[in-house]
């Protein structure tokens, strides 16, 4: 019963997702990746890190994408979301010169041509372990970083990028600095990238507000609302939560299951239509033509009015 109250909550929101200019239906229209006249630029960083995922006694080399908007005026202050591929993916996967890259980054360039969304910073990272010292030995799997990332994002890629580009954070990137401008600040991700964002919403949830959700991962439910009522999560606002998923994506059952969760344990905190969405594509599979358009939607609710309701001020 309490999955079919949620479905209904979600089809009852409908109009003021629509109202709000999102996509509901595939296949995504091209006039949404058509290429425009002003052309953002994509930088690719190199940075070295601990090894979280296997040892932080051991340093990694790693690579990060960065889009930058056209216009972009180091005077003024930007909106950073941070995107995280899925399994079997790198950094390129958003921004690179494949053709997903270039179609997320001509959908970047319209929304900012037509100004269908705040201006905004856009970094692709990886939870790949990255490039180990030559010598170093791994007994066994080399593991993936879902369960650490959030701790490289932390202490490593948010001070990389928000300390190089024009932020909230104004290259102030001290917790005190983060937390008032936690608001500014989103991370997205697909599949296993979305179980990495549901940690990097329990550990970083101080510095972001904005969620994005796309053909969810796995999580254990538990631990996960356990973490959102810690006496450091629980007093949190989330500025928006963002789920998308496809009719035909294996990965439907577990996230309807999981949003319903939150809708019954988080009541007080998510409010649907106002700071949570969720947006199912009838016959959406688990692809990338089902994650643009879930991106696109992000974009258009994230950041919103730019409220200022961080933390530390």
């Amino acid at each position: 019963m309490a999955l079919l109250l949620c479905m209904m909550s979600f089809s009852a929101s409908a109009d003021v997702y629509t109202a709000s200019g999102l996509i509901r239906e595939l296949p995504m229209p091209s006039k949404y990746t058509e290429e425009t006249k002003h052309k953002g630029t994509v930088e690719r960083l190199e940075y070295r890190c601990p090894a979280y995922p296997l040892d932080e006694s051991v340093t990694v080399e790693k690579d990060l994408y960065v889009y930058i908007p056209y216009g972009y005026d180091a005077e003024k202050k930007y909106n950073v979301l941070y995107l995280m591929h899925g399994s079997g993916e790198n950094a390129s996967y958003w921004l690179g010169e494949s053709a997903k890259g270039k179609r997320t980054r001509a959908m970047l360039d319209r929304m900012a041509e037509r100004e269908e969304a705040e201006p905004v910073i856009v970094v692709s990272c990886t939870l790949n372990l990255g490039t180990l010292p030559k010598g170093t030995v791994v007994q066994g799997n080399v593991p993936d970083g879902e369960k650490t990332f959030w701790k490289e994002l932390r202490e490593d890629v948010i001070p990389l990028v928000e300390t190089r580009y024009a932020t909230f954070a104004g290259g102030d990137v001290s917790l005190k600095s983060l937390r008032k401008s936690r608001n500014h600040r989103g991370f997205a991700g697909l599949s296993l990238g979305s179980t990495t964002g549901l940690e990097v919403m329990k550990y970083d949830l101080d510095i972001v507000s904005n969620f994005g959700n796309f053909s969810a991962g796995t999580t254990r439910t538990e631990d996960f609302f356990r973490a959102m009522e810690s006496e450091t999560n629980r007093k949190l606002p989330i500025h928006f939560w963002y789920h998308g998923e496809g009719t035909g994506d294996f990965a439907l059952g577990v996230h309807r299951r999981f949003c319903a969760a939150i809708l019954k344990n988080m009541a007080g905190r998510v409010f649907d239509g106002t700071n949570y969405a969720y947006v199912e594509f009838s016959g959406g599979t688990h692809t990338f033509d089902s994650w643009l358009p879930h991106l696109y939607n992000c974009l258009r609710l994230f950041f919103r009015q730019g409220r200022d309701t961080g933390v530390g001020k």
